[in-house]
């Protein structure tokens, strides 16, 4: 295997984690969406991060605290021991609005813009939301249908 192939196979990788991160945590999500659509917010954008990720710990930190998150790890890990929990990871969720998201997410993740550039917005989901699922050392915008509630 060459560089670039491996290259593609960690990106792969990472977004079939970020995917499963969204697919896993669809209450977590839909919660922030709804919290997010009570308080009033336009085109909530639901983030996921994975607290024990470095560059979701390092966004929820910069969100919580150092000591929020170093604690809602210790109790994550703590249940887990105590229960044959499927989840892996200690997630936290929030929604901002599409506004607020297209003028600072570019800014963490440059390979998400063109999902904020005007011309794109059409594009988004008009039945769902989007997600932004940060693990694996980055972030993916995910589309989340209404139907995906049903679901669970």
């Amino acid at each position: 295997m060459n560089t670039q192939d491996q290259e593609f196979s960690d990106e792969d990788a990472a977004s079939q984690d970020q995917q499963a991160l969204l697919e896993s945590s669809l209450d977590l999500a839909f919660s922030a969406y709804d919290m997010a659509k009570s308080e009033g917010t336009v085109e909530p954008v639901v983030f996921l991060l994975d607290c024990e990720d470095t560059i979701g710990g390092q966004i929820a930190r910069g969100w919580l605290g150092e000591e929020t998150v170093d604690e809602a790890i210790r109790d994550h890990q703590g249940q887990q021991l105590q229960s044959d929990d499927d989840e892996t990871t200690t997630v936290f969720a929030h929604a901002f609005s599409l506004t607020q998201c297209a003028d600072e997410v570019p800014k963490l993740f440059p390979y998400l813009a063109p999902i904020f550039d005007e011309s794109f917005n059409e594009s988004l989901p008009k039945d769902g939301f989007l997600a932004i699922s940060v693990t694996s050392g980055g972030a993916s915008a995910l589309s989340v249908p209404f139907s995906a509630r049903d679901s669970e």
